[in-house]
């Protein structure tokens, strides 16, 4: 099996993001705040490299067209694990390659499954494995475990309750603004087309390492209305296009220094340092982690995207799970340079 390069938008991907961006007051702000986390002058890295990013949204938004229920889906959300589960509800039916509408408690059970984001295989679950939420009771209870804001939380119980009707909504409200999505790739054409053809996902990434191991066929599309996320979704991935841009300097004291803070900053949290102590004897997969910790499937699935980030954990394939392992040649860079700077 192979992974497919595409050098193109998603437009449902991008329209759920446009749309999302379009709710944000304050995106540039956030936007800063998130990459200063990471030791980023996030001012400065928007100046240089946001332009385009800018132009896009604002066409975008001058082009909207405003749905009843626009607000259910874009409104009061904070996570992007809830957003990307928005997205997922978009596209349930050509990820599940399925012709057909799935049934009630199917599309409950496969929006639970991507909400736990445990990363257990990047096949669609069996419906056996999914979580089974036949009524109210049981989704509130399965609410409780998911470490997200208490608001999303609302969010998510209407829309377990009600995906059909939900996901419904969801599409018309997306191909209602496809339109305002294609006017705003027009207004970036040309710096949109040089990207493009620049596109080429980030070598030994843990996007590529999961989609390596894969048993069917993956793709890999370029996103500009999340231009530094990297997800994957089953038989799909996507790669913002101005990630490259935060490591292209690799190797420069500056960079040298930003990736260390990054990794300090992961090793300052009790948690993340006891995952890596945890594997430091042997590769273990999530909920081997989970139980041994004492830490929710998702708790744990935040903790391992901020290690799998700053490069201390890495991932592989056995006996059809996917395994985190002590990324040990990191860890010796890390103390290395601290030895140097310091001492």
């Amino acid at each position: 099996m192979g992974i497919v390069i595409k050098k193109e938008l998603d437009p449902t991907f991008e329209t759920v993001f446009l749309l999302f961006n379009s709710h944000i007051p304050d995106w540039k702000g956030e936007l800063i705040q998130s990459l200063q986390t990471f030791g980023i002058n996030g001012e400065l890295f928007l100046q240089k490299h946001f332009g385009i990013v800018e132009t896009y949204l604002k066409t975008f938004q001058k082009h909207k067209q405003s749905h009843p229920k626009e607000s259910f889906f874009f409104e009061n959300i904070q996570s992007e694990q809830t957003l990307l589960i928005i997205f997922l509800a978009a596209e349930h039916r050509t990820l599940l390659n399925h012709g057909e509408p799935m049934d009630l408690l199917k599309l409950r059970g496969f929006l639970a499954s991507a909400l736990l984001e445990t990363f257990e295989s990047l096949d669609v679950p069996d419906y056996t494995d999914m979580p089974q939420l036949p009524d109210e009771k049981s989704i509130i209870e399965f609410l409780k475990q998911l470490d997200i804001p208490n608001e999303e939380k609302w969010f998510i119980l209407e829309l377990l309750m009600q995906p059909d009707y939900w996901i419904s909504q969801l599409l018309e409200i997306v191909t209602l603004n496809i339109p305002a999505y294609e006017k705003a790739v027009a207004a970036v054409k040309t710096p949109l087309k040089k990207l493009l053809s620049r596109f080429s996902p980030r070598e030994n990434t843990v996007l590529l390492k999961l989609f390596f191991t894969a048993p069917h066929d993956t793709t890999i599309y370029p996103s500009l209305s999340a231009p530094l996320l990297e997800a994957g979704f089953y038989t799909r991935g996507y790669q913002g296009l101005l990630i490259e841009e935060l490591t292209k300097q690799k190797g420069s004291s500056d960079v040298e220094k930003e990736t260390l803070l990054r990794q300090l900053k992961s090793l300052s949290d009790k948690s993340k340092l006891d995952i890596l102590c945890a594997l430091k004897t042997s590769s273990k997969y999530n909920l081997e982690l989970s139980e041994a910790l004492n830490l929710s499937p998702s708790t744990m699935s935040h903790h391992m995207n901020v290690l799998l980030t700053c490069g201390l954990v890495t991932v592989e394939k056995m006996d059809g799970r996917v395994y985190y392992c002590l990324e040990k040649e990191a860890v010796s860079t890390l103390l290395s340079q601290l030895n140097s700077l310091l001492l």
